[in-house]
């Protein structure tokens, strides 16, 4: 276990599920580009370091990330939900569908769009986000894709009186959040409580990426972190995720 300092470190709120799971995607980008990389929550930010070694600094992860050529797979699904491969990274994405192609209830965006088309125009929007790596959470541009994983991302038709997406408009979006976080619900998943609601948990040791989904899911007792809940919200035709509360788990 790493007992120094971290070398890399982001601010991010735990609350907010969307930037939980784009910390477990910089978990797993860096084990990828560092093998042994570790990370842990410490208050209100999310340490990432290689046994007292440095990992790839952030912005040297998301230039690779942005730069990272994509290619789908249309082997398992209908265009919309095909799996997508980052070769940089040879890391393939499908969290939004299961074993026999169809999807899942984490496939939150509208059915015109396609995983691919998403995942090309976050590309395209965090590399301006080069510069300010360490405020790449909070980053917005006017998008008119995204798979739904930023809650500050929605709107509500009612207020509007009109769909922006149908109307083809770019609505603001925090693609550095929705790009990584859609890499780490590759590994780390949600898990639906006896209550309906979709659970997470924070861990406060030095962990490795094959090691994450157990203490997002809470069973790594010694993680001494702590469990949030959300649910999946509705907005116009699109789903997304909400904001977390904690949560006691009986």
């Amino acid at each position: 276990m790493i007992t120094d300092r971290p070398t890399s470190s982001i601010r991010v709120d735990v609350t907010h599920p969307g930037q939980f799971f784009a910390c477990c995607g910089l978990l797993e980008l860096a084990q990828r580009l560092c093998p042994g990389a570790e990370a842990w929550f410490a208050s209100d930010e999310f340490h990432i370091s290689r046994n007292g070694n440095a990992v790839p600094p952030l912005p040297q992860i998301l230039r690779w990330l942005s730069k990272s050529p994509i290619r789908a797979d249309g082997s398992r699904a209908q265009k919309a939900l095909r799996p997508v491969c980052l070769t940089e990274f040879a890391l393939v994405l499908d969290w939004w569908i299961d074993s026999r192609g169809d999807k899942t209830p984490l496939k939150l965006w509208a059915g015109q769009q396609s995983s691919s088309d998403i995942l090309k125009t976050l590309q395209d929007a965090i590399q301006d986000c080069e510069g300010q790596a360490d405020q790449v959470f909070d980053m917005a541009k006017p998008l008119t894709g995204r798979f739904g994983l930023d809650p500050r991302a929605a709107w509500n038709a009612l207020d509007t009186g009109f769909s922006p997406n149908e109307q083809g408009m770019g609505v603001g979006t925090y693609p550095g959040v929705e790009l990584l976080a859609a890499v780490g619900l590759q590994r780390c998943r949600p898990v639906q409580s006896p209550e309906g609601v979709l659970l997470y948990a924070t861990w406060a040791i030095p962990l490795a990426a094959s090691l994450a989904p157990a203490a997002c899911a809470g069973v790594i007792q010694e993680g001494g972190g702590c469990f949030y809940a959300f649910r999946i919200t509705t907005r116009g035709s699109y789903k997304g995720f909400d904001f977390a509360t904690p949560f006691v788990r009986r």
